[in-house]
């Protein structure tokens, strides 16, 4: 008989013993679905769950047990003697699931663990150290949402997908270092990640919270073109001036944004002109000289930032004059409880806009008519906001 598996492609069948009396007969049948396999078995030889796995050589390393049930009863039957004959019978259940692969972080941790040596490179020596005078530049990369899709015949704007994506983060990414080059000539720059780099976080196409989403290429392509383009804004900041990186999640991509910082960590481990902040909080803080910024994606807690800052970073608070937190998530979709720019107890919340145009969903709702860019504002030392650019398609 040919070897029985888990991966069955029939969704039902039912086995019937062959030499088992009509009133005794062994029956075990199979359902199985997208996402669970069924298995029930009446019969006089398997008895317990473990028979029942055993019996249908379930690989124990791939399932699970989710549900199941033993019970046993007795038959009573008189053959042409009259002699009765009482006959055990037992009705064993069982559903199964595939074990859960494991968490996409911890699959691109893993191979980068083995991977490190190659992906880090030569060492590359640090810049000058920067006068004391210098100003810095903050680079906001807010909302880029690899992978998702936009058609512009059903939207009403612009078409969105990986290659357009890339082509636009990573040209407004250079008019932004260059500007900053050429006209402020900045001794530090940092770039900072708010969240939302990519559009979902599995395989099935679902953002963290499960969310089903329309979306270019597979997780596979989007994560390589993504990660190659937001490697090359440090990248190319790093030729020009001394780089930090800081990285918060967003709603879209919780997972894989700790696992791309897992990725920009290794790649300039051995650089001396990036330093890469090994941060796992959703809110982080920066400061140079008495500025004091904080950076998160804006989907949580948006209205309390400002305290939660004081409290988060109490002693930066307490040397810092200026004080301002940049955000994302809203795409700066402008409302009446949403505003671009708002002085919230002495400090200033900016909602960073988004390179990307609206999909469906949002042309749908009237989400609609934002401002496609990303920013960058110049801070002086001793204190406030000196400048900034902005960049769009």
């Amino acid at each position: 008989m040919a070897k029985k598996t888990i991966a069955q492609s029939v969704s039902e069948r039912t086995e019937m013993a062959a030499g088992s009396p009509p009133e005794h007969a062994e029956q075990i049948t199979r359902r199985q679905d997208a996402d669970s396999l069924e298995v029930r078995s009446t019969s006089r030889r398997i008895k317990t769950v473990e028979d029942l796995l055993k019996h249908i050589e379930a690989d124990m390393t791939k399932f699970v047990v989710v549900e199941s049930q033993a019970q046993k009863w007795e038959v009573a039957t008189c053959g042409k003697d009259g002699v009765p004959t009482v006959t055990e019978l037992h009705r064993v259940f069982v559903r199964l699931k595939p074990v859960a692969p494991p968490a996409v972080c911890a699959a691109v941790a893993s191979m980068l663990d083995g991977a490190a040596k190659q992906l880090a490179g030569k060492r590359v020596k640090r810049h000058k150290k920067p006068r004391e005078d210098g100003v810095w530049q903050v680079v906001v990369v807010a909302d880029c949402h690899f992978g998702k899709y936009c058609w512009a015949e059903s939207t009403g704007e612009q078409d969105y997908d990986l290659a357009i994506a890339n082509r636009l983060v990573r040209d407004a990414s250079d008019e932004l270092i260059a500007c900053g080059d050429s006209v402020y000539r900045p001794t530090r720059r940092s770039i900072v990640f708010v969240g939302d780099l990519f559009h979902y976080d599995s395989p099935a196409g679902a953002t963290t919270a499960g969310t089903m989403l329309d979306r270019d290429g597979r997780l596979q392509k989007m994560i390589s073109v993504g990660s190659d383009c937001l490697l090359g804004i440090v990248a190319r900041s790093a030729e020009t001036c001394q780089t930090d990186v800081s990285i918060v999640n967003g709603n879209h991509d919780e997972t894989l944004t700790w696992a791309f910082a897992r990725i920009i960590k290794e790649r300039f481990r051995n650089d001396g002109r990036v330093k890469v902040y090994d941060k796992k909080t959703s809110r982080q803080y920066l400061s140079h000289g008495v500025n004091l910024i904080g950076i998160a994606h804006g989907h949580k807690a948006k209205k309390r930032l400002p305290q939660i800052m004081a409290i988060e970073a109490a002693e930066e608070w307490g040397r810092s004059t200026c004080r301002e937190i940049h955000t994302g998530h809203f795409h700066s979709q402008a409302a009446e409880w949403q505003r671009p720019i708002e002085t919230l107890d002495s400090v200033v919340v900016r909602t960073s806009p988004a390179l990307c145009p609206s999909d469906d969903w949002h042309s749908q709702n009237g989400f609609i008519g934002a401002r496609q860019c990303m920013e960058t504002f110049f801070y002086r030392r001793e204190g406030g906001l000196a400048g900034m650019f902005v960049a769009g398609p």
